[in-house]
């Protein structure tokens, strides 16, 4: 029998529950405990951490709050705004513990006891979270937008290649040109490549986000790579209960490209991406800096590449999988339906 219980606080018993659940879940990095709740206590919204059970097992966690923007109160995942995706973590057989009819009364069950709202805005929702389809997309009238490309790694680099070979020319030659350009740089200059394991008294996380800040500025592109989200990977990377690195190609003793990533359930997240310098920019330095990170992913028996948000082309180019990305909207009130009109018409414009 399907039971249910809110959680409001990140308290000793919700520890224990995730705890209990990640033992055989599937889940990603933007689902763990602590980075759960290290957004939570920077923002206002009201947790609603809903623990599933059958006979007594944890089978699910959806991590939600009820968050308020001016006069809306909107039901969402924890850490909307700052995370790439955003889902329940589910017990690895959840598809056939639960099918459509049981999982949408649940779900209006669970609604019944959320509290007062006036909209659901679930945003960057998985189709699939490791072996287990999402049921908030598959099961409710979610809206696909967009899609999170990854490479499933095999034994060596060298099937990598022959595979995109076989796969898509087009995309290995894309592939081959860089690796022409790497190999052309290595025999001309003084080439290194190092993965750095954070934390390192040598880097700082504030200096990392700082230069990716003054690139993003420079091209007028909006983040929110503020003090808050310095402070929250700067409390994760204390912890040392995750596995961070730090990604560094340098050219003649000089540093080119870097990336701070994150290694997590046989995943290396490829997550913040920067140039340091432009010199030799004609030799790709960011593409040579992804395929050197991928050589020791497969050297290091790690399974999945993954890129994260964004449709740019040099991530297709390298990947030979992706993951669709839904959004599920609905409303609660009279001021949650004016507030769905205003989203449409955003979203609308967005595509063009």
């Amino acid at each position: 029998m399907l039971k249910f219980k809110i959680f409001e606080k990140f308290d000793q018993e919700c520890s224990k529950t995730f705890e209990l659940l990640i033992q055989n879940a599937n889940y990603n990095f933007f689902q763990t405990y602590n980075y759960l709740k290290n957004l939570s206590s920077e923002s206002k919204g009201k947790i609603k951490i809903v623990a599933v059970y059958d006979n007594k097992k944890i089978i699910a966690i959806l991590p939600l709050e009820i968050k308020k923007y001016f006069i809306f109160k909107i039901l969402q995942w924890i850490g909307t705004e700052r995370s790439d995706v955003c889902n329940p973590i589910l017990i690895k057989n959840f598809n056939f513990l639960i099918k459509d009819k049981e999982f949408t009364n649940l779900w209006e069950n669970i609604l019944k006891h959320i509290g007062d709202y006036d909209l659901i805005f679930f945003n960057n929702q998985l189709s699939q979270i490791g072996s287990c389809a999402n049921p908030f997309t598959k099961y409710l009238q979610s809206t696909k937008f967009s899609k999170i490309y990854q490479i499933l790694l095999p034994e060596n680099f060298k099937k990598y290649l022959d595979n995109q070979k076989i796969k898509d020319k087009k995309r290995y030659y894309e592939l081959h040109r860089t690796t022409i350009k790497s190999n052309k740089l290595e025999q001309n200059l003084n080439v290194s490549f190092s993965m750095i394991k954070m934390p390192n008294e040598n880097i700082n996380f504030a200096d990392i986000i700082r230069v990716k800040k003054k690139q993003l500025e420079n091209k007028n592109i909006k983040h929110n790579l503020d003090n808050k989200f310095i402070q929250t990977f700067d409390n994760l990377i204390k912890k040392k209960d995750i596995k961070y690195f730090f990604a560094k190609l340098k050219i003649e003793n000089k540093a080119i490209s870097s990336c701070f990533g994150i290694f997590l359930n046989d995943t290396f997240y490829y997550y913040i991406p920067f140039l340091e310098s432009n010199d030799y920019n004609n030799y790709k330095p960011g593409k040579i800096l992804i395929l050197k990170i991928i050589s020791w992913c497969i050297d290091n028996k790690i399974k999945v590449f993954d890129f994260g948000l964004g449709e740019e082309k040099y991530k297709e180019n390298f990947s030979n999988h992706s993951l669709s990305l839904h959004r599920y909207i609905k409303h609660n009130s009279v001021l949650g339906r004016l507030l769905l009109i205003v989203m449409k018409i955003v979203f609308f414009r967005k595509k063009f």
